[in-house]
């Protein structure tokens, strides 16, 4: 009995030092297969698709009497734009192209009269006819160019967003000159700016998704358009044209760019379940209440979500995804509550 006194006395240490081994609380999850992305990221500024925008201008001169819009408002067909009113110079073109017209009419007239009676020739009646085409052309012409018209109202030829606006209110102006810029909402495109090594990876058709830096809400389905074969000079990087509907998206937006390069189904888990110190990209496993140490090399990076693989990797047993900065190999755990 007393050996067994002194025997039960001298491990009472060990069971003592055992009851107050230290443990960690930490959270875990299942490890779990997913479909993973690898994608490649690149930002950009929507703008109007080219050709999507146009300058609207008058083909005579005058002056703009009034404005109706400003830069950025967004406008419907028919939307009254501006108000433009002919220059003199150009309506006295217009009487004149009419005086000549009148003129070559009775002149017509009068010499085939004269034909009737003998007294002119076959070709001056030709003459005369061609002298009436030709002044009924010019007058045609300066129908075409407005010069008739003594005050204007433009309006918007398509549903857009006013670009800018390049003269203002009482501005004279030479026929041609660009008043206002104009762009259609349903269409935009964005210049994603990627790393030059990363542009071989990157295809037509390849999807897209686009989100605005300052509203990760919003988000944009879209695909690949085009890549450009050359780096941008100013950026020094490459160009990947991104071609949408303006769906709830608006030109000037700064938007991020998620390419999809590849996607399949592996190991994923959450991207504070892995570490990595100098032996390389490690996670802990929870087995039998101890954190065990499993080296893991990361395969794609996600939003959340790291694609990862290892031949260490049990999928029976849960990853620790929090708390597991302070394990170290086979450390007891002890799992939060959920």
């Amino acid at each position: 009995m007393k050996r067994l006194l002194i025997a039960l006395f001298a491990f009472s240490p060990l069971f003592a030092a055992a009851a107050d081994a230290p443990s960690v609380l930490v959270r875990t999850e299942p490890l779990r297969r997913h479909a993973i992305n690898e994608t490649l990221v690149g930002y950009g500024t929507l703008a109007p698709e080219i050709g999507g925008t146009i300058n609207l201008s008058l083909p005579r001169p005058g002056r703009i009497s009034a404005f109706d819009v400003s830069p950025g408002q967004v406008v419907k067909q028919g939307t009254k734009l501006l108000e433009f009113r002919t220059a003199a110079g150009a309506a006295l073109g217009y009487r004149q192209a009419q005086n000549a017209l009148a003129y070559a009419r009775s002149e017509l007239a009068r010499t085939e009269q004269l034909r009737a009676q003998k007294l002119a020739t076959g070709s001056q009646v030709a003459a005369a006819r061609k002298t009436l085409a030709d002044a009924e052309a010019a007058l045609e012409a300066q129908r075409r160019l407005g010069t008739g018209t003594a005050s204007e109202t433009v309006k918007a030829p398509f549903d857009g967003v006013v670009v800018g606006i390049g003269a203002a209110l009482g501005d004279r102006l030479a026929a041609g000159a660009s008043v206002l810029k104009l762009a259609r909402l349903s269409g935009l495109r964005v210049l994603l700016g990627i790393e030059p090594s990363d542009s071989f990876a990157v295809r037509p058709g390849m999807p897209v998704r686009l989100t605005p830096v300052f509203d990760a809400e919003r988000k944009v389905e879209a695909h690949v358009a085009a890549v450009h074969g050359m780096v941008d000079p100013q950026t020094q990087l490459v160009n990947v044209v991104v071609r949408i509907d303006s769906g709830n998206l608006l030109p000037g937006m700064r938007v991020k760019g998620e390419i999809t390069l590849a996607s399949r189904t592996g190991w994923a888990v959450p991207r504070s379940a892995v570490l990595h110190d100098g032996d390389g990209n490690y996670l802990f496993q929870v087995s039998e209440g101890v954190a065990r140490r499993v080296a893991v090399t990361v395969e794609s990076d996600g939003d959340r979500l790291l694609g990862i693989s290892g031949a260490g990797l049990d999928s029976a047993l849960k990853v620790v995804v929090q708390g597991n900065y302070e394990l170290s190999d086979g450390m007891a755990v002890r799992e939060a509550a959920r």
